[in-house]
């Protein structure tokens, strides 16, 4: 049940393109800000400053491999044209792991930043 799980996520994140690592570090440092910022690990208005940084790059970073993984795609469709399809999956299905991995990481962040702010009155 683990292996099949790592699997996915492994094939989802190499599906993903370039822009997936950056994407998947963004979110791991906001989450990293926002549970200093609930444990007082480090000032509170340096928590919320740097997790909506974060929120706000992941998106992005999202349309950044959107943007890439056309781009792929218009090569390939310039090099074979548009008879086959599965030419064209892995530059389309790049664009919509990214767009999708984005918003992912960007709606818990800004929720998140946003209940961190309002415990601790900074809003």
């Amino acid at each position: 049940m683990l292996t099949a799980l790592t699997d996915q996520l492994y094939h989802t994140a190499i599906a993903g393109g370039i822009v997936m690592l950056p994407i998947l570090l963004v979110g791991a440092f906001g989450f990293y800000y926002i549970y200093c910022g609930f444990w007082e690990l480090m000032p509170v208005h340096k928590a919320l400053h740097m997790s909506g940084i974060m929120a706000k790059v992941a998106p992005l970073l999202g349309l950044l491999g959107t943007v890439t993984g056309m781009v792929q795609t218009f090569k390939v469709i310039t090099i074979y044209g548009n008879q086959n399809p599965v030419l064209m999956a892995d530059g389309i299905s790049e664009a919509l792991i990214t767009t999708q991995s984005g918003l992912v990481i960007a709606f818990p962040l800004l929720l998140l930043n946003h209940r961190l702010a309002e415990k601790y009155g900074k809003r």
